[in-house]
């Protein structure tokens, strides 16, 4: 990227010229780049990764304000996946990473195992969600063409969490019809 002294001839220039050149500001300093009509697809695909993203980011912020423990682990969730995470990576791209997996395969695996608990089971993990300080969250879903789709219940998102900590090694069995108790 150019840096521009007088673009234009001018003390400061900022908009789009002939739909090729954008002058803006960033920091303070001048300058052109060429310009560039950003895209939002809403296609079902990216909707549907937007959605699991979203899903994990709620179980992160839980994480981060969190000092309860799995009853499997031996530091808070943050810790452990900090102490597992490869240096290139930040924790929470990392357990994102893991929660999603490549093509979105573990996080559909996830949500095919909690479609199929029972109702008093599903019921069992929203009430787990609930009792954590603080408490986990439903979480709003998108839907393909920029709608809202269903929201997701805090036990599916908390059993998505779990089921990330499994994904990411932290856990050596994955979630079933007993959520657990962290203390």
């Amino acid at each position: 990227m150019a840096k521009l002294t007088a673009p234009l001839f001018s003390i400061e220039a900022s908009g789009t010229i002939g739909k090729t050149i954008t002058y803006s500001r960033w920091h303070g300093r001048s300058y052109a780049r060429r310009r560039v009509v950003p895209l939002n697809p809403q296609s079902a695909d990216q909707v549907a990764i937007r959605n699991a993203m979203r899903c994990l980011a709620v179980g992160v912020h839980w994480a981060n304000l969190t000092a309860l423990i799995h009853p499997d682990l031996t530091l808070t969730d943050e810790q452990e996946i900090r102490a597992v995470t490869p240096s290139e990576f930040a924790w929470n791209g990392f357990i994102t990473e893991k929660g999603i997996g490549a093509n979105k395969v573990t996080y559909d695996a996830c949500a095919a195992v909690y479609t199929a608990l029972q109702p008093a089971e599903k019921t069992a993990w929203v009430d787990a969600a609930a009792a954590l300080t603080p408490a986990i969250p439903a979480c709003a879903q998108g839907a393909a063409g920029g709608g809202y789709g269903a929201n997701l219940t805090a036990g599916q998102v908390f059993f998505t969490w779990v089921y990330a900590l499994y994904a990411a090694g932290l856990l050596t069995a994955a979630p079933g019809a007993v959520p657990p108790t962290y203390a």
